[in-house]
């Protein structure tokens, strides 16, 4: 008989994809197959980390934690984003492959995770943070190109009558940590979903299934991130793109 030992210990307290449900039990065709073991521990006073531990006997394991997967018999992992995440174990063997999966409930987005400013100043945490092209900047040029320093626009220019013109005056994008690393643009009414990977040590941002408004589907990297104004670039050798958006509602 299946033994399944499942501790959810301390409950009151890797970019980047959410998990999805599993079917609750998924059994061979053979019912005198393996026999599952295994368990699925959240460590006391820091729910986002999670030890998996293999006991079945003669497989090979298998763990998919919706962020990522690993085959060791005994692995401890980050589930960096708050909320209901499911966990398959499979283990694979004869009359196997067989598998099973645990629901564990983290507490709150992970404090060491999301240590840098610049995911709250990006996103506002769960709650999410909008933002529009800064229209009103001073010079009144939010878009276009310089030299390889620049931190506004200096040689091709762009203002309201050209985004206008290109049709993207008046799109949004939002960044969010609910559940995941959450990217979405509505542009001309419509709404794009995706997801973004942030490495805060370069301050780059890639944006995953979607892009920023006019981008180039590049890898930007950030030289301007505030409580109100967000610059991005695409760099070149000796010039630079230039987008420059503020958080919505702002005015200079």
């Amino acid at each position: 008989m299946k033994r399944l030992h499942i501790y959810f210990l301390g409950l009151t307290t890797a970019l980047f994809y959410a998990c999805s449900p599993y079917e609750d039990r998924i059994t061979p065709a053979d019912p005198a197959g393996i026999q599952l073991d295994f368990s699925v521990t959240q460590t006391p006073g820091y729910d986002n980390q999670v030890t998996l531990e293999s006991k079945t006997k003669n497989v090979i394991p298998f763990w998919d934690y919706g962020f990522g997967t690993t085959k060791n018999t005994k692995a401890v992992v980050i589930l960096p984003f708050a909320g209901d995440f499911f966990i398959k174990y499979s283990a694979y063997g004869d009359g196997g492959p067989k598998t099973d999966s645990v629901k564990v409930t983290v507490s709150e987005n992970d404090p060491k995770f999301f240590s840098s400013e610049i995911y709250d100043l990006l996103t506002n945490s769960a709650d999410g943070k909008t933002w529009v092209w800064a229209v009103d900047v001073p010079g009144g040029y939010c878009f276009g190109n310089g030299p390889g320093d620049a931190d506004k626009p200096a040689w091709w220019t762009v203002g309201t009558a050209g985004l206008r013109d290109q049709g993207v005056l008046e799109d949004e994008m939002t960044f969010d940590l609910n559940k995941n690393a959450n990217f979405s643009i509505i542009h001309k009414g419509v709404t794009t979903k995706g997801s973004f990977s942030l490495d805060t040590l370069n301050k780059a941002i890639k944006i995953n299934g979607a892009d920023i408004s006019w981008g180039n589907n590049v890898t930007y990297n950030i030289v301007k991130l505030n409580a109100n104004e967000l610059t991005l670039v695409q760099q070149g050798d000796g010039w630079r793109n230039l987008w420059l958006f503020k958080r919505k509602g702002f005015v200079f």
